[in-house]
């Protein structure tokens, strides 16, 4: 009886803090909040907003009371999981919690498959490379997995602050081995698997797809999906980060522009360092001497890459920002990472034989500019690419299709359908 007691009144605490973590959410719809003209949906936004808001400021206060990054980012976990609402049961897709070759994944297969092999999808949740499931994304892998008809399987890397590089690398990297090379287990048909992810997990998609191309014996995966990747951190100051800034200042959107510095210190370093995160928001992070240097000037200075309607943009665009100059004690920290092939997709000389390439950005996004370096990079190569823009759509959306989500989402879901059948 004293078992059932105290099981009850857990239950009744956890109820009672949901209720009021959601009450503190719902009060920040009243916090001002950029909501730019062309934005998608703009009710619907500003309500993801409340919730962004309360989910950053607790986690903040966290992480300064304890002084700990590991704490401002498991509060933000913690928080994001608390505050959304659990999926109920989806008959047409069966979900199992499993692991390969100790990766723990989220294995997605059609109820009414038959016993003939399916084609296979793994996909890579975003989030920074500290936030985000396989958990979080299961709306969404779910609706992967009943409109291919296909076997769907997200893969759980470790996450930083906790676990640095190359962690995620390698837990994705071992994952994706497997089902190529034992798929048929899950009734995969391992000469038909599709490959993508959304923003850090369309990062780690373009390094997988280029490690897996110099693995000889293993089939060759069919199709990328990118989902507004972050392939570089080079330049931190290209057009749509310059839209960005100017648009939502410092602190604003889903993604301020100083959320890619601070995430990608704490998958090299295990925490944000301040004097890492001033130095890149100007571009200063990287080494003068560096770049001077042809591989600089050839693969990595995005501002200069782009086609020219994207430097174009006179009404937010100044052009590269220091270009001439930089921090040697900076570069000299972080340089064995930047030039790492495991942790920079823009390092890799050849881009040729990859797989074909759906490649999705957004208008409000300050990774725009990353989509499309990346996209140009394969198609120099001869690979098959198709990019499309959603101008109205933010940093994040992809994350919330359905009928209660953005249309915006839907659409690029449905595009995402269309490739990878066309490619599988």
């Amino acid at each position: 009886m004293t078992e059932r007691l105290w099981s009850l009144y857990e239950e009744v605490m956890r109820w009672l803090e949901r209720i009021r973590h959601r009450v503190g959410a719902a009060l920040c719809i009243l916090y001002p909040t950029i909501i730019p003209k062309g934005i998608a949906e703009p009710w619907k936004y500003r309500m993801l907003m409340s919730l962004y808001w309360y989910v950053k400021f607790m986690a903040i206060k966290a992480g300064q009371r304890h002084n700990s990054d590991v704490k401002r980012i498991q509060t933000a976990r913690y928080l994001r999981k608390l505050l959304t609402p659990p999926l109920p049961p989806d008959p047409a897709v069966n979900v199992k919690v499993t692991s390969l070759d100790g990766i723990p994944v989220r294995l997605h297969e059609p109820n009414n498959r038959g016993h003939e092999l399916l084609p296979g999808f793994i996909y890579f949740h975003g989030g920074g490379m500290v936030l985000g499931s396989s958990e979080a994304y299961e709306s969404l892998t779910r609706i992967l997995c009943s409109r291919l008809n296909a076997v769907v399987i997200s893969v759980d890397y470790r996450l930083a602050p906790e676990h640095i590089f190359p962690a995620a690398y390698d837990d994705s990297l071992k994952a994706s081995k497997w089902i190529l090379q034992n798929g048929e287990r899950f009734g995969i048909d391992v000469n038909r698997v599709a490959m993508g992810g959304d923003s850090a997990g369309g990062y780690l998609t373009t390094l997988m797809t280029q490690a897996l191309r110099r693995e000889k014996d293993l089939p060759k995966v069919k199709v990328q999906i990118l989902v507004y990747p972050n392939v570089q951190i080079f330049d931190m100051c290209t057009p749509s980060y310059q839209k960005c800034h100017k648009i939502f200042g410092d602190k604003d959107g889903v993604l301020p522009n100083i959320a890619v510095p601070d995430f990608m210190s704490m998958y090299i370093k295990g925490e944000s360092k301040p004097r890492f995160l001033k130095a890149a928001l100007a571009n200063l992070h990287v080494s003068a001497e560096f770049k001077k240097s042809d591989l600089y000037k050839k693969r990595l200075n995005v501002s200069r890459l782009l086609p020219a309607e994207h430097r174009q943009l006179s009404s937010y665009y100044e052009g590269p920002v220091n270009e001439e100059n930089g921090s040697d004690d900076i570069w000299n920290e972080i340089e064995q990472f930047m030039m790492d092939r495991r942790f920079s997709p823009l390092i890799e000389e050849d881009f040729s034989d990859l797989p074909p390439a759906l490649i999705q950005t957004c208008g409000f996004d300050s990774l725009h500019d990353d989509g499309v370096i990346y996209a140009n990079r394969l198609k120099e190569a001869g690979v098959e690419v198709k990019t499309v823009n959603y101008q109205d759509g933010f940093h994040g959306i992809f994350q919330l299709p359905g009928s209660a989500g953005f249309a915006t989402a839907n659409k690029m879901m449905d595009d995402v359908i269309s490739f990878t059948k066309q490619n599988l």
